[in-house]
């Protein structure tokens, strides 16, 4: 499987790791009606960010460094580079966003349903900017658990969406084994 490509996506193996990578060579962009909203965030788009960029390979290689290549998950990137984003942004736009205010309710909101919420609204936050900002699925020896990432440039953060806390993979309750990471 190992270097498996079509001109959409390529599958490749590093170690036990499976790696999707998307390239999209071909755009779909549905017919959309005129609005005033996306006229006004089409001119913010005039102003790109001038923030650091990371290549999709060299992304690969930091979650590989993060999370290891000796066990077998699943890494999604979907892009083939990325803006990266400081832990000072991350920690401002954790202010500004309420995620951590939602219930938490067993099984129909929960831990995979706050770093969906948050990765949404962090992906709205910043439209147009490109940012690493991603998800972790992973496991341990009694627990399972879904969290949200980001890449500075130098390493990959973890941000667990029902408390704004950022810490890094092998710390506290965020360590284990990953089972899917998507950027």
């Amino acid at each position: 499987m190992s270097g498996q490509a079509s001109g959409q996506f390529e599958v490749k193996k590093v170690g036990e790791v499976t790696i999707f990578r998307l390239y999209k060579r071909k755009t779909y962009e549905p017919e959309r009606k005129p609005s005033a909203k996306r006229f006004f965030r089409r001119l913010r788009a005039l102003f790109p960010c001038q923030a650091e960029i990371i290549k999709a390979e060299e992304l690969e290689d930091l979650i590989i460094r993060t999370f290891g290549s000796g066990y077998q998950y699943y890494v999604l990137i979907s892009d083939e580079w990325f803006r990266v984003i400081t832990k000072e942004q991350m920690e401002k736009l954790l202010k500004e966003d309420d995620t951590d205010a939602l219930p938490y309710i067993r099984v129909v909101a929960d831990c995979d349903d706050f770093s969906d919420v948050l990765l949404g609204q962090l992906t709205k936050k910043t439209w147009n900017q490109g940012y690493a900002i991603g998800q972790l699925w992973y496991y341990t020896e009694s627990f399972g658990h879904a969290v949200n990432l980001f890449c500075d440039g130098q390493k990959i953060w973890v941000v667990e969406p029902q408390l704004d806390l950022i810490v890094e993979w092998g710390t506290g309750y965020y360590r284990g084994w990953a089972y899917m990471v998507k950027f």
